[in-house]
């Protein structure tokens, strides 16, 4: 004949959800009223940094391009020589410098890598801010062939510059194929480990289970 400790285990392991929509360490579900969508947390916490550290570069470089003198940390040499290429003709698109572009980029960016925006729904700030970001990739595209192959000279922090937007590409690709619907039943957003304590804990003294037993096997009334 069974234990009744034996029926509690069999009770508690048969509760343990089976719904496709937990999922190993993305994001899971939200309560079935909540609105907007859900994304990993690290992508904002990856993408804001290197938002950041775009910014900053990007400030550098529109400083150095109206005052060659701030450009301290370049060589100069035949193949890498950051005043050549800031101060070409090229550097600048419709009059408007090329350093100013991705300092806009980069500030639209900070506002669209933040948690409020991922959690917006909207398909116009979704797909608009995929939209944007393989804008900055074209534009790394132009910008590495006209140093290439137009002016045969490389700048270091524009490289940088395009590393980093390559780097926020990526993360808001992934971000936008890992976002799920904040209402999806089944998808809660909780870590493994807590889900995984919660489901392995005991039933507490006086706790009942399915068969009308409490967990110490007595019934109850």
């Amino acid at each position: 004949m069974p234990s009744a400790d034996g029926d509690a285990t069999a009770v508690a392991t048969s509760a343990r959800p089976t719904d496709p929509g937990i999922r190993a360490g993305g994001p899971r579900t939200a309560p079935p009223s909540a609105t907007g969508l859900i994304v990993p947390r690290w992508v904002p916490v990856a993408g804001l940094p290197t938002v950041a550290a775009g910014l900053a570069v990007a400030t550098y470089l529109t400083i150095a391009h109206f005052d060659t003198a701030s450009l301290l940390a370049c060589p100069g040499t035949r193949i890498i020589n950051c005043e050549k290429v800031t101060t070409s003709p090229e550097s600048q698109i419709l009059g408007i410098p090329v350093a100013i572009l991705g300092l806009v980029f980069f500030a639209v960016m900070a506002v669209a890598m933040l948690p409020a925006t991922w959690r917006t729904a909207h398909p116009a700030v979704r797909f608009g801010r995929l939209l944007f970001a393989l804008t900055g990739i074209g534009m790394v595209v132009y910008l590495v062939y006209t140093e290439l192959f137009t002016l045969d000279a490389v700048c270091l922090w524009c490289s940088a510059v395009h590393g980093l937007t390559l780097i926020l590409f990526a993360i808001i690709v992934a971000g936008t194929v890992l976002a799920v619907p904040a209402g999806d039943p089944g998808v809660i957003d909780v870590d493994d480990d807590d889900l995984a304590d919660e489901l392995d804990e005991p039933p507490g003294p006086g706790a009942t289970v399915g068969d009308g037993t409490d967990a110490a096997g007595g019934a109850t009334r």
